[in-house]
């Protein structure tokens, strides 16, 4: 009876020490997924898609509505380079840049990062800081002016109403 006993109360622990480990390892599992980053993935930026000209529709200083950008314009190629208006003097430069994940990496003076928060096939929503300054900017997708006059046919088709 003593062995019958003693056989029980060791079924009776290695079934609680097999009930320990298995709740062990369920809770360490779910502490291991609970510590998993939640955040959204941001999606993957087409670099095709930054080619061509941009033209700001709205600008944010300090999270306030700004009229002081207006007429900023960006021209990006895929070669590397970029041409901006929104420069010291206001008139046109032209910059290398170079483009990793969300960030546009203006290169000369003033070297400026942009941070990529929207991009699609017509608009660019980037954020960058100026002078301690942040702003962000909305842009859409623009045609480039000499292209808009080489495929304006107005002249020429006044003319042939004459």
């Amino acid at each position: 009876m003593a062995a019958f006993k003693d056989r029980n109360r060791r079924d009776s622990t290695l079934r609680n020490m097999s009930s320990n480990f298995s709740f062990t390892v369920l809770l360490a599992t779910s502490f291991l997924f609970s510590c998993q980053n939640d955040a959204p993935k941001r999606p993957e930026i087409n670099r095709a898609d930054l080619s061509g000209r941009w033209e700001i529709s709205k600008a944010f200083r300090n999270d306030k509505q700004t009229e002081t950008l207006t007429g900023t314009y960006y021209e990006f190629d895929e070669a590397g380079t970029m041409k901006t208006n929104l420069t010291p003097t206001t008139m046109e430069q032209e910059y290398k840049y170079s483009f990793s994940g969300h960030e546009i990496k203006q290169k000369g003076e003033p070297t400026i990062i942009y941070t990529i928060d929207s991009l699609t096939p017509s608009f660019l929503g980037m954020s960058m800081s100026i002078n301690n300054f942040p702003f962000k900017l909305e842009l859409n997708k623009a045609v480039p002016p000499a292209e808009l006059e080489a495929n304006d046919t107005s002249a020429t088709d006044s003319l042939k109403e004459l």
